[in-house]
């Protein structure tokens, strides 16, 4: 007995590829989420994500200033480049925190348009 495969020819596609089929290497078929996305979605994985973006900014921009001071024979420059990372880290997700709001602030000027009549009756206090 041989399975027949679903017909996706009509299906829509998310991100360049057909919904149902799972990624090269996945077992589920939905799509990992941006960085920014996670910001913008708060919560526990947005929170985690500033973090990221904190310590990974200024891990880096340590040791750029590291190599920068040994270039140098300054003492200084790594922790400049450690506020200068963290700064940026905390920048950078509130641009993506910005983009969220700006896009959910749009979302509330255009709502849906439900009719009244549609809602059935107002319940009485």
């Amino acid at each position: 007995m041989t399975e027949r495969e679903p017909d996706l020819s009509n299906s829509p596609q998310r991100d360049g590829r057909r919904v149902g089929t799972p990624a090269a290497g996945s077992e589920s078929d939905e799509a990992l989420s941006t960085a920014g996305e996670l910001v913008q979605s708060g919560g526990l994985a947005g929170g985690l994500t500033m973090l990221l973006y904190i310590v990974v900014g200024g891990g880096f921009w340590s040791l750029v200033g590291w190599g920068a001071d040994h270039l140098l024979g300054t003492g200084w420059l790594v922790i400049v480049g450690a506020v200068f990372g963290a700064a940026a880290g905390i920048y950078l997700g509130y641009l993506h925190m910005r983009e969220g709001l700006n896009s959910s602030s749009t979302q509330m000027e255009n709502p849906t348009k439900t009719s009244t009549s549609d809602q059935g009756p107002s319940p009485r206090v």
